[in-house]
């Protein structure tokens, strides 16, 4: 994990939304910081394979390649997971590589790496309650078969999803950097860990979310807590000095005991 932790740590480096490397990588080592045994250089030959077998020039042409559009036949091509969107695995690209089902994050997240081996420029857009890719072309909601909207059928899905008169957001359509759709995607893996319990995989996304350099003293606090829940009491102890030297004072106290009694446990 902590190897793991190193390398998403340093591929945050630039601290500025943008990556020093690719955004496949950041979210295969999302996978493996919940699966050591996931094989990352295995998971990016993958994309490379789907990049091969197209022929696609455009960003239309390749969001029908790899979904398929209306009518499109599930077996060939990448689709939304309707009937399980909760299932952790959907949130994690080499189970939607293999499985070839996903929500809208990592479909938009495979789309815009399989045209990144093709020079096709695409970019995530994180729109409120949904995911889309934009292009030169529009956007295209890999979820619901790589349909292409402009902005004014942007604006409908978002009432679909909102509620009838609801608004898009200014901005609502802009471009989201890399980094924050590696943190967005490490909040979908948190709450759905968190709902099911699962301890181990929420250690993984608090250690996570705490290398991000704008991470703040409740992230390392989160970071301890988690880290302690499954007994990882040095790790615990780290992140909580990390939080201890910005923490508001009234509870600095608290968390300096609760420091000094996870220290004691490794005795």
């Amino acid at each position: 994990m902590e190897h793991t932790r190193r390398l998403f740590s340093e591929l945050l480096a630039p601290g500025d939304g943008s990556l020093a490397g690719d955004l496949d990588l950041g979210a295969f080592l999302i996978a493996r910081a919940l699966d050591p045994d996931v094989d990352i250089d295995a998971g990016r030959r993958q994309l490379d394979e789907l990049a091969d077998a197209t022929s696609s020039e455009t960003a239309g042409e390749l969001a029908i390649a790899l979904f398929g559009g209306a009518g499109h036949e599930p077996e060939r091509h990448f689709s939304g997971n309707r009937d399980s969107y909760y299932d952790l695995e959907n949130s994690l690209l080499n189970c939607v590589l293999e499985r070839r089902v996903g929500i809208p994050i990592t479909l938009a997240v495979l789309l815009v790496e399989v045209g990144r081996r093709l020079d096709i420029s695409l970019h995530g857009v994180g729109m409120p309650g949904h995911f889309l890719v934009g292009s030169t072309e529009g956007f295209i909601d890999p979820f619901n078969g790589g349909v292409l909207l402009d902005a004014a059928g942007c604006q409908r899905l978002f009432e679909q999803l909102a509620g009838s008169g609801s608004v898009l957001p200014q901005n609502g359509l802009g471009r989201t950097p890399p980094a924050f759709i590696l943190k967005r995607m490490l909040f979908n893996v948190g709450a759905i860990a968190a709902n099911q319990q699962h301890r181990r995989t929420l250690r993984a996304v608090r250690s996570l979310l705490a290398t991000f350099p704008d991470a703040s003293h409740r992230d390392h606090v989160q970071h301890a807590y988690a880290a302690a829940e499954i007994g990882q009491f040095a790790e615990a102890a780290r992140a909580g000095e990390l939080a201890v030297g910005t923490i508001p004072e009234e509870v600095r106290a608290k968390l300096e005991a609760q420091i000094a009694q996870w220290r004691a446990r490794l005795n």
